[in-house]
């Protein structure tokens, strides 16, 4: 056999033993002898046949390599190891929310209801007569706390607590009987006014002008 046929023989081992690698699982032992082949193929043709036959070599196993192991991942999912190793692709019914669930818990928004359980930020509430999963819009919610849908977040409604009535307004205090009113009702002048008419001011003037 010459040197030559010696290059390609352990060339194509060792490609062969690659794909092997990829089908069978060996921990790692016909990946070593994969690599063992193909590194034996180059340093002979380095050594026999010259440099230009060696480089020849390196550029084969550097082109053929990426191109094998990716026929090789390519067809391993088809065949009946890669259909046990792998799981097949999920359907878009599994990955999807259920559309109709999505649907009847949009319906909910806007109702008014009571948390079952405390939201941190996931747990239970029930609103219109139903108890359904949800999340707070902010921050943990008590339970037994009354809340109102205000969203949807997949299959869960988004609530927040329900907002306070507004306080009653307070009534005005009564005026007290015998109290001096603020303002006379004659002229709108001020109670103090006639305090001040009678009031003697001559009596502050300096002694030194009397």
């Amino acid at each position: 056999m010459t040197t030559l046929l010696w290059v390609l023989t352990l060339l194509l081992l060792g490609l062969g033993v690659m794909v092997l690698e990829v089908f069978v699982p060996s921990g790692g032992i016909l990946g070593f002898v994969s690599i063992a082949a193909l590194v034996a193929a180059v340093a002979t043709a380095f050594l026999e046949q010259g440099a230009t036959a060696g480089m020849a070599a390196v550029a084969v196993v550097v082109l053929a390599v990426p191109a094998v192991l990716a026929l090789a991942f390519r067809w391993f999912p088809e065949t009946p190891l890669g259909r046990r190793v792998l799981p097949p692709a999920p359907e878009a019914a599994d990955v999807l929310p259920d559309l109709e669930r999505r649907r009847h818990i949009r319906d909910l928004v806007g109702h008014s209801g009571r948390t079952v359980s405390e939201l941190l930020p996931w747990g239970r509430v029930e609103i219109v007569g139903e108890t359904v999963e949800a999340m707070s819009e902010g921050g943990p919610i008590d339970a037994g706390t009354a809340i109102e849908a205000v969203g949807v977040q997949g299959t869960a409604l988004v609530v927040r607590p329900a907002e306070q009535r507004a306080a009653a307004p307070v009534p005005p205090i009564p005026p007290v009987a015998g109290a001096a009113p603020e303002n006379t009702a004659a002229g709108g002048g001020s109670a103090l006014s006639p305090t001040l008419e009678e009031f003697e001011f001559d009596g502050l003037e300096p002694a030194g002008e009397k």
